[in-house]
């Protein structure tokens, strides 16, 4: 049987690490909306969910945002966000992590500076989760704290 390791921790620097081991090199293959203000991205090998407003910023700009999901702002259509993000992250891969150690606010930065921003705007409720093959699994408190497991090796 596994042993597993929790630990609770304001310092985004290690987990960032932990989920870059990961996600480095990987792309987003999938995304969900199993539920209203809840998104599934899949990442090769990896997942995150989040359950706080997020945006992705490319060219110095916000060109999506969690709160477009249905939006016509003048367009033929109402955004459909899935297809509208996986179309503006087609081809990029994960170069960098980051997360901030007072609020858990998580930054994903894909190649040519294309950025997922995550915002973790609750003192009580879960803004975002990570998990990945490895065995580790992140979670983003409410008031910014992160939960962290990770599978230990079997002893003996």
């Amino acid at each position: 049987m596994e042993s597993k390791r929790f630990e609770v921790t304001a310092e985004g620097a290690d987990a960032a690490g932990l989920m870059l081991r990961s996600m480095r090199g990987a792309s987003l293959r999938g995304l969900l909306q199993p539920a209203e203000g809840v998104w599934q991205f899949d990442f090769e090998g990896a997942g995150l969910t989040i359950e706080c407003p997020w945006r992705i910023v490319s060219g110095g700009s916000v060109v999506l945002a969690s709160s477009d999901q249905g939006q016509k702002f003048g367009l033929p259509a109402p955004v459909d966000l899935i297809s509208a993000t996986l179309e503006k992250l087609k081809g990029l891969t994960v170069e960098t992590i980051a997360i901030n150690g007072e609020t858990a606010d998580l930054c994903l930065t894909f190649g040519g500076g294309t950025r997922i921003d995550t915002f973790n705007d609750s003192s009580g409720y879960e803004g975002w989760n990570y998990a990945d093959r490895d065995g580790v699994m992140l979670v983003a408190q409410g008031g910014g704290q992160l939960a962290i497991w990770i599978n230990s090796p079997k002893r003996g």
